[in-house]
C-alpha cells in the first residue's frame, strides 16, 4: 500500500474502507490526497531548514495541511453520506 494512502488511513481511521474503495475511482479524493502529501513533504523540508524564513514557511504549510485535512474530512463525510443515507425520512 502506498505510504501516502497509509498516512491518510492513519489520519482518518474511521474511513479506512471508504478510502480504500474510493481512491481508485475518485479523482477528487486522489487530488486531495496528492495535495496533502505534497504539503506534508514541503512542511517537513521547511521544518528542517534553518532561518526565520523557514519558520514562516513551515507555519504556512501547517495551515495548509490543516485546511487540506478539513477538505479531506468534508469529502469523506459526503462520500459516506451518499454511500449510507440516513434511515427514515427527512428531518424537515
Amino acid at each position: 500500500m502506498d505510504s501516502l494512502l497509509q498516512l491518510l488511513i492513519v489520519r482518518f481511521p474511521a474511513f479506512k474502507g471508504l478510502i480504500l474503495d474510493e481512491i481508485p475511482r475518485n479523482p477528487r479524493l486522489r487530488t486531495l490526497c496528492a495535495d496533502y502529501g505534497d504539503a506534508l513533504a514541503a512542511h517537513t523540508a521547511w521544518e528542517r531548514a534553518p532561518g526565520p524564513e523557514a519558520d514562516a514557511c513551515a507555519r504556512d504549510y501547517r495551515r495548509l495541511i490543516a485546511e487540506l485535512e478539513r477538505e479531506l474530512l468534508r469529502e469523506l463525510l459526503e462520500l459516506d453520506a451518499r454511500r449510507n443515507p440516513p434511515a427514515g425520512g427527512s428531518l424537515g
